[in-house]
């Protein structure tokens, strides 16, 4: 009897052990969600929509014949894990050179390219990878690295999952792209920054600064035309004229329409400062050459029951053209 009493002891005392180095793994190890920043190679002006479409437009012509450019910058999101067989290398992108300048030139919808549902995708790791090697030799790279729980790590990857899947047997969310998208709505696609954001808002990961990194806007009527202002065609000249953005009392989707956007050489900028400034709870570091900032994310509370994508809160006028291109009430 002792020596069964003695056997149940080291049994216990070995299942303890066991998960004792499960619970210290989990904690010493962890996973990683990498947001690679690749600014404008000209800034813009975000002051006006006169502002902005004058440096949008110098910006254009300074670098239309680099090659391997983002016009307006871009966002890469690369995950490492120990729950992956190997790191993920993802961003969301737009796809049709032709339809957007349908769409400025011929349709003139002035500043509604910018909240347009424009035919997206998902970037290969290919091609990605290439750009990140061109945007770093050009010393327009950085990465804001944030590491995680691997419970955090499911969720996202579940939600990628997900935002490819088809809507409607036709279409996935990631097959359109947007700057009125909010990805983590039901059925909408994103832009690249803000499908960046969305990974980490799933896992309560964003910190206050990102609210720094943000553009919200309120896009008078007068500059948005075609498909969203009854066909009305919107002349340079008159977005050349509107020295502010809306800023009196008027009416959502009538008067103005809401914009937002993380402004990736915002974040460029944040990164590059950081090196000089010593901001608590911020690591600055450089891998391989290329600047960054680490931010541990692990102790993050989320709720795991909260579904993955949400009801989207108020109307958009530049959404509900989506829904009926989509065919989605």
């Amino acid at each position: 009897m002792v020596q069964h009493k003695h056997k149940i002891f080291f049994l216990l005392l070995l299942i303890y052990s066991v998960n004792s180095f499960a619970e210290q793994t989990e904690t010493e190890e962890f996973s990683e969600v990498t947001l690679y920043i690749m600014p404008t190679m000209h800034p813009l002006d975000w002051s006006s929509p006169a502002a902005l479409f004058k440096t949008m437009k110098e910006c254009y012509v300074k670098t239309i014949g680099l090659p391997d450019n983002y016009l307006l910058g871009h966002l890469a999101v690369r995950l490492e894990s120990p729950v992956l067989e190997k790191p993920i290398l993802i961003a969301q992108t737009s796809g049709s050179v032709q339809e957007k300048t349908d769409l400025i030139l011929k349709q003139k919808v002035g500043f509604g390219i910018i909240g347009a549902a424009l035919t997206g995708r998902i970037e290969t790791e290919k091609e990605l990878e290439h750009k990140l090697n061109v945007y770093a030799k050009r010393k327009k790279l950085a990465f804001l690295k944030y590491k995680v729980s691997h419970k955090a790590m499911h969720r996202i990857l579940a939600f990628i999952d997900q935002y490819k899947q088809k809507i409607n047997e036709k279409h996935a969310a990631c097959d359109f792209y947007g700057g009125a998208f909010w990805p983590r709505y039901h059925n909408e696609g994103g832009a690249c920054s803000t499908f960046g954001f969305a990974l980490l808002d799933l896992v309560n990961a964003l910190t206050p600064e990102t609210e720094l990194w943000k553009m919200e806007l309120k896009i008078p009527a007068e500059i948005i035309g075609g498909e969203f202002n009854h066909g009305k065609k919107i002349k340079n000249t008159t977005i050349k004229n509107t020295k502010s953005w809306f800023n009196k009392e008027g009416k959502v989707n009538e008067d103005y329409v809401k914009y937002l956007v993380y402004e990736p050489s915002i974040m460029f900028d944040w990164i590059m400062e950081t090196k000089l400034v010593d901001r608590v709870g911020y690591v600055f570091v450089e891998e391989k050459g290329i600047p960054g900032v680490i931010i541990d994310k692990r102790d993050a509370v989320f709720d795991e029951n909260e579904p993955l994508f949400l009801p989207r809160p108020e109307p958009n006028r530049f959404i509900d053209v989506y829904y009926k291109k989509i065919g989605i009430k």
